[in-house]
């Protein structure tokens, strides 16, 4: 059989004689041209026609005024879309800070006019939510009302709403008449809607500010079981159920437990609810309940600190924790001393680790050295000061607030068992960690320090009680005894000659009953009331500041280390004295000590 020929192609190329394919030259020039049958004729656009073209698809205005012709398309379209677009235009006037009260009750008739009835419909959307709480801000009672009536029924699903809660928070705030109703709504969903971040803000509002003691009862009960959820009105606590019938206390602490737990293993600790929830889970279970309910509290107890009831919690915790509870505990205060100290209740949780923590070397590691370094800002403080004037005084009246003092003292039974040091070694301890900051705050300020009146107590406390040297200190208060007596003299001026007295008195005058909790005056201090009767005396103002009735010269008269020294230099001016004695009470009683 011969060889197999290759058949030939004429739109593939044929062989050439090595054998390779080849193929045809591409024709060219206008016969290639015209053979495409795919070819479109050739047209030419001018560069006018292209730009009319361009503009004919080119959007009119800027593209944030294209964005809001979209939006405002998008409206009208919308179920109501004309109301919208309507009640923004009102919005935008009503809502102006500068406008006459006229005109703002004008609109807002207008603009209920046009809600009215679909209040309802239109408050879960974001801009119409602002428009609604604008009628509740500037509206009428009546209109208000009006408002409030839409919205009845619907307080759940408007709290759970990113912008319907703020038309809740609104109503809480604007109209009274409404509150009850809201509480009532709410009342039996919060263990559930605590844990919605939206929600939670609303609940938190209704039991914090605007619910009395009943109605905040109302939303904690279902915490503490189906049986005490039902309970009538007239229960403000679990106290009171447990009081009529002991024997619920097992069911009670089940139920804490059982509402608790979703709550710390989320971290949601933030609100006042569930402070009191977790305050008497801690109150009122024992052993392994309340070791572990301290223990899930080891880094959120800072988080609750800032309300009464949270507040004592963290006391309770540090209270009845074990040693690594309190450690576990003082650590994670102190990135916040700051803070802590200055607020209304947080401070005394950093009182009650002074009052309970035997470890004083950590404690004053960590907070007491924090707090010290911050002198210049808790000094100054209602509440800032009490953390460092603890540390000095005790449990003084003056100091810690009546509440801190009665969760302190009820703990002490509680403190005997699990502290081991005795109280007086603690306090011994603090004061001598707190002393020489304290000492060199009052050397830097002490002369203008006086003077103020929560500045001045401290550096009367430092004086008194500080076991260290405070001479210097002492010398920087005693240089302005001996100015020229005038009005405003250290003497005379109704704060600072209080913190002369104290010095003078400091050791002598007797003990309240109050008191009795308070340190005692540090044994080693300079002799007071010798040097103030010394530097009168040198400065010839003995005399012109009994005259102008100085309180602490009628101390000086009290005191026995100065009593005779200063009768016998002020006695042979008692016919002065009793001249200044008919409008001066201070004077009278001077009088009175000389004869």
């Amino acid at each position: 059989m011969g060889p197999v020929r290759a058949k030939s192609s004429d739109s593939k190329g044929k062989k050439s004689s090595s054998g390779k394919k080849s193929f045809d030259k591409k024709p060219s020039g206008k016969a290639a041209k015209t053979s495409k049958p795919y070819a479109k004729p050739t047209t030419k656009v001018t560069a006018e026609a292209k730009k009319a073209e361009a503009k004919k698809t080119e959007p009119v205005g800027s593209r944030a005024q294209q964005q809001k012709k979209q939006r405002s398309d998008r409206q009208q379209q919308s179920s109501g879309g004309d109301l919208k677009i309507e009640a923004r235009k009102l919005w935008e006037q009503l809502r102006r800070g500068d406008l006459d009260a006229d005109v703002r009750r004008t609109h807002m008739a207008a603009m209920m006019e046009l809600i009215g009835g679909r209040i309802k419909e239109i408050t879960l959307k974001h801009d119409m939510s602002r428009v609604v709480q604008t009628c509740i801000k500037h509206g009428s009672t009546e209109q208000r009302a009006v408002i409030s009536g839409e919205l009845a029924g619907a307080e759940i699903e408007l709290a759970k709403s990113m912008y319907g809660r703020h038309i809740l928070l609104r109503l809480l705030k604007h109209c009274p008449a409404a509150r009850a109703r809201i509480i009532a709504a709410l009342s039996g969903h919060v263990r559930r809607l605590v844990r919605h971040k939206d929600a939670a803000a609303v609940v938190d509002e209704c039991y914090s500010v605007y619910a009395n003691a009943a109605q905040r009862w109302a939303l904690a009960a279902e915490f503490y079981g189906g049986e005490c959820a039902v309970m009538g009105a007239h229960v403000t606590s679990v106290d009171a159920i447990l009081a009529q019938s002991p024997q619920r206390l097992a069911g009670v602490v089940a139920a804490l437990k059982a509402s608790a737990a979703p709550l710390l293993e989320k971290g949601t600790v933030q609100h006042a609810v569930v402070h009191r929830v977790l305050l008497d889970l801690v109150r009122l279970s024992d052993g392994a309940d309340r070791r572990a309910a301290i223990e899930a509290l080891h880094t959120l107890a800072v988080e609750m600190v800032h309300t009464r009831d949270g507040a004592h919690c963290a006391m309770l915790c540090l209270l009845h924790g074990s040693p690594k509870d309190r450690k576990a505990l003082v650590r994670s205060f102190r990135p916040f001393v700051r803070k802590m100290a200055l607020d209304e209740h947080a401070h005394a949780v950093l009182i009650g680790a002074l009052d309970c923590v035997d470890d004083t070397v950590l404690v004053a590691k960590t907070l007491l050295a924090d707090a010290a370094a911050l002198a210049d800002d808790l000094l100054p403080d209602t509440h800032g000061r009490r953390v460092l004037l603890y540390a000095l005084a005790g449990r003084s009246p003056h100091y810690v607030g009546a509440d801190a003092l009665a969760v302190l003292r009820a703990g002490d039974s509680v403190r005997a068992a699990t502290s081991k040091k005795d109280p007086a070694t603690r306090r011994r301890e603090l004061a001598a960690a707190a002393g020489p900051p304290l000492v060199a705050w009052a050397e830097r300020h002490a002369a203008a320090a006086v003077f103020e009146p929560l500045p001045s107590q401290a550096v009367a406390e430092t004086l008194v009680r500080a076991p260290c040297d405070k001479r210097r200190a002492w010398d920087a208060v005693l240089a302005l005894v001996s100015h020229d007596i005038a009005p405003g003299h250290v003497l005379l001026h109704p704060v600072a000659n209080r913190v002369v007295a104290t010095c003078i008195l400091a050791g002598h005058a007797p003990v309240r009953a109050a008191a009795a909790d308070a340190a005692p005056p540090y044994e080693g201090n300079p002799p007071f009331a010798t040097d103030v009767l010394a530097a009168l005396a040198e400065s010839g103002q003995l005399l012109p500041a009994a005259a102008a009735g100085a309180f602490p010269v009628r101390a000086l008269l009290e005191v026995p280390a100065t009593a005779g020294r200063a009768r016998e230099l002020l006695a042979p001016h008692l016919a002065v004295l009793e001249a200044k004695a008919a409008g001066n009470a201070t004077v009278a009683a001077i009088v009175a000590l000389l004869k």
